[in-house]
This record gives structure tokens, sequence and C-alpha cells, in this order.
């Protein structure tokens, strides 16, 4: 499934900046070995979520997808001192994959994975939240989003992939 025109694909990604190795080798796993690999957030995505990581230099940032992790790590490159991604899926399959990638990146002490039902390990989240990336199970957007709205700080961010990418 393609949303940009080729044209533009091709253009954005010689000008986007170049991704990690080990992001390299997650998605080259992720689409050889994993059903439904165009759910990976991939290149583009990825150097933006950084992008807004870095300007935003959370403590707390919630990633509600996590797959085969690509996005929490890339959230995780902007972290403020001491920050922590909270990455959640329900496909306690792929724990082991994200595990892998986050100990290759080194971020054991930045990402918290949890596995289970979103709708129930957000509110076990304490605190504020000051990033959300909502990327799972599109039927429950209203829901997350519903249970982050009021706890993200004030110049937080929020957004959404929808389709393409809907922020």
């Amino acid at each position: 499934m393609h949303f940009l025109d080729p044209a533009l694909n091709a253009y954005s990604e010689a000008h986007s900046s170049t991704e990690p190795a080990y992001l390299k080798e997650l998605a080259g796993e992720t689409r050889a070995k994993i059903r439904m690999p165009q759910m990976l957030s991939g290149h583009l995505q990825g150097r933006f979520l950084s992008m807004l990581s870095h300007l935003v230099q959370p403590k707390v940032a919630i990633d509600i997808g996590t797959f085969t992790g690509y996005s929490a790590l890339c959230l995780a490159e902007g972290l403020a001192e001491n920050g922590c991604v909270h990455t959640i899926d329900i496909n306690k399959q792929l724990a082991t994959m994200v595990q892998r990638y986050i100990a290759m990146a080194r971020m054991q002490d930045r990402i918290t994975t949890h596995i289970g039902e979103a709708l129930s390990i957000i509110p076990s989240i304490s605190g504020g939240i000051d990033m959300v990336f909502i990327d799972a199970d599109k039927g429950n957007y209203c829901n997350y989003f519903d249970l982050v709205i009021d706890r993200v700080r004030p110049g937080g961010l929020h957004c959404c992939r929808q389709r393409a990418l809907g922020w």
C-alpha cells in the first residue's frame, strides 16, 4: 500500500538523514520475517518521529503500538536526560525481537516495554506525559486519546498515524 507518489517518496528518502545501522537491520528483518511488515514505521516516519522527539525532549513518551520496536527506538533518540519511552503492544510473540533491538541500540535504560491491552496499561503509567505516538488498533484511537490527552503537559505533543500519516 503506497500513499506517496513514488517520485516524492524517492526525493524524501534522498534528502532525509540516514537511520542508525540497528534500525536498518530491524527494518530488514521485519520485512523479511514478520507478517504485515507494512505496519513498520520505517525510515521517513522514523526520522520524523526522531526529529519531533529531539524538539520536544520528552521525559516521558508513550508509544502505543510497539510492533517490532522501530518507532520506540526513534522516539528514544530525543529523550531528555533520564527520560523514558513506554512502548505498549498486545503481541507478546514479537517481544524477544523488540528486546534484542533495544539491547543492540543500548537503550535498555530508556525504553520500557509493556505487553498487554493499552487501555489497561496506559492508566498504570504514573505522572505527566510529554509525547505520545498512537499507532495501534485504529478502532481504539479515540479511547487512547481520551486516556492521554489530559495528562499531556502544556507544550507536549500527541500524534496518531492514520493511513499514511495523520497528525
